[in-house]
C-alpha cells in the first residue's frame, strides 16, 4: 500500500510538472525520502509508465537522470455522436494530444452510417496513438440508462439514429468505457475545468440541436432511475407543446423532423426577428426558473450552439432574475460534451497506471 502511495504521488508531480524532474526533485516535491522514490522510478520504469529522457548536472557536478511520463504506454479516447458532427479525440497518458477529429453529418443519416463514421474515427485515433486503448468515454446525445449503457427509446428524439447500445454496436474493447448523456459530459467538463470548478450544486443547461439540463447537486451528477434526469426538452407548456415544440414554433425548428436546428439564431436579427426571439426566450427561462426553486441549485450555466448568440443568454438571465423566488448565478459555459468525455477517459486511463 505504501508503495502504492509512493507511485501515486510520484505520477501526480511528474504529471503536473512542465519538464522532466529528477528523483531528487521529486522526492523534494512530494516529501518522501530520496530511496522510496528510487525504488518507485524502478517499478514504475520497469512497467513502462515512466521512461528516462536524459540527464542534468547538478550544482556539485553530479548527473541526474530525468524522468517523463510515457506517453506511449497507453491511451484514452472520447468519442461524441450528435446530430450534426460525430468527433473523437485521444490523449496518451502523459497528457498529449495524439488525434482529433470530426466528420459532418447529414440530419437524416441512420445508424448505420453513424456506427461505420464512429467506427472509422476510433481507428484513425488507434493508428495515431500506436499504443494500446485503456479509457473509452462515448457521448451519445441521447438519454442513457446507466445500468445499461443503452439509449433510452423515447416517442420523440432529437438524434433518432443514436438510438443503440454503443458498446456493442461498436464492437469497443478497451478496460475502461463510459457511455453518458452528451449533456452529462458538458455538465462534467464545466464541474472539473470550466465554470464551475469546485461547485457541488448547479444546473446547467445544453441548448443547441436538443435541449436538456444537466444537474449536478450535492457534489454529483444525477442522471435519474433510466438516465432520464434533466431532459428539459420535454416539459409541457400550458398550451400542451413540450419545450423543443414551442422553441420550434418560434422559428429555431428544422423542416422535417423533431428537434431544434442550432443555426437558427446564427443570421439574427435579418433571420429571425427580436420578437420571435423573447417569446422563445421567455420559454426557456420560465422552465429553468422552475428547475431554480425546484433544487435550489447556487448557479445555472446556459451552453450549447444556442448560447452563442449574445441576446439568447442575456434575455434568460434577465427574464430568470424576475421569476425566482432566490437570486440565482446565471452564467454562460463554454465547454462541448467531447471535452467532459475527455476529461474522464484520461483520468480512468491515467487511474489505470497508479496516478
Amino acid at each position: 500500500m505504501l508503495a502504492s502511495i509512493t507511485e501515486s504521488q510520484f505520477l501526480a508531480v511528474l504529471a503536473a510538472a512542465p519538464e522532466p524532474l529528477s528523483r531528487a526533485e521529486i522526492a523534494d516535491l512530494t516529501g518522501i525520502s530520496k530511496p522510496a522514490i528510487s525504488e518507485a522510478a524502478k517499478r514504475l520504469t520497469e512497467h513502462k509508465v515512466i521512461s528516462s529522457t536524459g540527464t542534468r548536472r547538478g550544482g556539485r557536478g553530479g548527473v541526474a537522470t530525468l524522468f517523463e511520463i510515457n506517453g506511449q504506454r497507453a491511451h484514452s479516447v472520447a468519442l461524441a455522436l450528435a446530430p450534426r458532427k460525430i468527433a473523437a479525440r485521444a490523449f496518451g497518458i502523459d497528457g498529449t494530444p495524439v488525434f482529433d477529429g470530426e466528420r459532418d453529418v447529414d440530419w437524416d443519416i441512420g445508424p448505420g452510417d453513424v456506427i461505420a463514421i464512429a467506427k472509422g474515427l476510433l481507428a484513425d485515433a488507434s493508428a495515431e496513438a500506436k499504443s494500446p486503448l485503456e479509457a473509452l468515454c462515448v457521448s451519445v446525445a441521447n438519454p442513457v440508462d446507466p445500468k445499461t449503457g443503452d439509449t433510452v427509446s423515447l416517442e420523440n428524439s432529437a438524434f433518432a439514429a443514436g438510438r443503440f447500445n454503443a458498446v456493442q454496436e461498436l464492437g469497443i474493447r478497451a478496460p475502461s468505457i463510459v457511455v453518458d448523456n452528451d449533456v452529462n459530459w458538458a455538465t462534467l467538463a464545466e464541474r472539473h475545468l470550466g465554470a464551475m470548478v469546485g461547485e457541488d450544486n448547479f444546473v446547467y443547461v445544453y441548448m443547441g440541436d436538443g435541449l436538456g439540463a444537466g444537474l449536478f447537486l450535492g457534489g454529483a451528477l444525477q442522471r435519474g432511475h433510466r438516465g432520464l434526469a434533466g431532459e428539459i426538452g420535454y416539459l409541457r407548456d400550458l398550451d400542451g407543446q413540450d419545450l423543443t415544440q414551442g422553441l420550434a414554433s418560434h422559428g429555431f425548428g428544422r423542416r422535417s423532423s423533431y428537434g431544434l436546428d442550432s443555426g437558427a439564431v446564427s443570421g439574427f436579427p435579418a433571420t429571425l426577428p427580436m420578437a420571435e426571439l423573447k417569446h422563445a426566450m421567455h420559454r426557456v427561462a420560465h422552465h429553468v426558473a422552475n428547475i431554480v426553486t425546484l433544487l435550489n441549485p447556487r448557479a445555472v450555466v446556459l451552453g450549447g450552439p444556442l448560447t452563442a448568440q449574445e441576446a439568447v443568454p442575456r434575455l434568460i438571465k434577465e427574464e430568470v432574475a424576475q421569476l425566482v423566488v432566490s437570486p440565482v448565478e446565471v452564467t454562460v459555459g463554454s465547454f462541448a460534451p467531447l471535452d467532459g468525455a475527455g476529461y474522464e477517459a484520461q483520468r480512468l486511463a491515467r487511474r489505470a497506471f497508479g496516478f
